[in-house]
């Protein structure tokens, strides 16, 4: 009877304890638990599949598709991934891109496209690492290396300029490709390049070299006029030095007209052939066949 009476106290002393315990564990204020405050700017919605876009003038002037994009809720700021779009400066000219991954503020249209593929009016297409473009504008930009390729050029350089409004492409340095004529494909280089679109007109500037199976011409600034098909004539200037089958003209310009395969230098131009060199005023050669016509020469002949 005794040992029963001490195994109720002790089960009753053992209840009294949980039952005191308890009451402190869920009687007493509840501690406050800290969440992680947000980083400024970095409050973001995520959407899938989203399509951004900006108007000028009641019609839309630029179109941004996306997988993913992070619109951020306190700046106007949207990273994408794995995006496509337009963009149409003017009438009649659109220019197509798709990237990996950019970002762009929505209030002044400027942003990043990384690894970039650019398509402009279905006749040129232009490849880079990444790309600094402003939709208001009208401009892009990057110092990575970039190529160009169309149906009849090819153009490899380092950083670009391109103003879309005016259409004008400019490759800042290490210059090189080559664009395809009636007699084939010539090679050229140069240390900066400019190509006017609307004028067909590619610059070569800074030691500009074009080889080809019959002409080959170094000077410090090459102009190649095209139709928009082929390459109609060529303008070198300063130290030109243009060779073919042998012969060197020598001159401070020169104009080629490839349809007429007819070369026209100025300014004190000159011509060697072997041992003999001849300079005058004005000249005109038929690359063909090397007729040459010097005004008021002299003639030296070397033994």
């Amino acid at each position: 009877m005794k040992n029963r009476t001490t195994i109720v106290y002790i089960a009753a002393g053992f209840i009294a304890i949980s039952l005191v315990a308890a009451a402190y564990f869920f009687l007493r204020k509840p501690e406050k638990i800290a969440h992680p405050v947000p980083a400024e700017g970095k409050t973001v919605i995520v959407f899938k599949d989203v399509t951004y876009s900006g108007e000028k003038k009641g019609k839309i002037d630029w179109q941004i598709r996306a997988k993913i994009a992070r619109k951020y809720i306190d700046k106007p700021i949207i990273e994408m991934e794995m995006l496509e779009g337009e963009y149409k400066p003017k009438a009649g000219t659109t220019v197509t891109f798709k990237g990996s991954k950019g970002f762009m503020n929505t209030e002044n249209e400027k942003g990043n496209v990384e690894d970039v593929d650019i398509i402009y009016n279905r006749e040129y297409t232009l490849t880079t690492k990444y790309l600094a473009f402003d939709f208001k504008n009208g401009l892009t930009t990057t110092s990575a290396p970039v190529k160009i390729q169309g149906s009849k050029l090819l153009l490899m350089g380092v950083g670009l300029t391109a103003d879309t409004t005016g259409e004008i492409i400019k490759i800042e340095k290490d210059v090189s490709g080559f664009v395809m004529a009636q007699k084939g494909k010539y090679n050229f280089a140069a240390n900066s390049f400019l190509y006017y679109l609307k004028d067909n007109l590619y610059v070569l500037d800074g030691k500009a070299t074009m080889k080809g199976q019959d002409l080959d011409v170094s000077c410090s600034r090459l102009s190649i006029f095209s139709d928009g098909e082929n390459v109609q004539k060529i303008d070198a200037r300063g130290n030109v030095r243009l060779v073919s089958k042998g012969n060197v003209a020598k001159s401070e310009r020169a104009v080629y007209h490839f349809t007429q395969d007819k070369a026209a230098p100025s300014a004190s131009p000159g011509t060697t052939k072997g041992k003999r060199a001849m300079t005058g005023e004005s000249t005109t050669h038929k690359l063909s066949e090397w007729k040459l016509a010097v005004g008021k020469p002299t003639v030296r002949t070397e033994r």
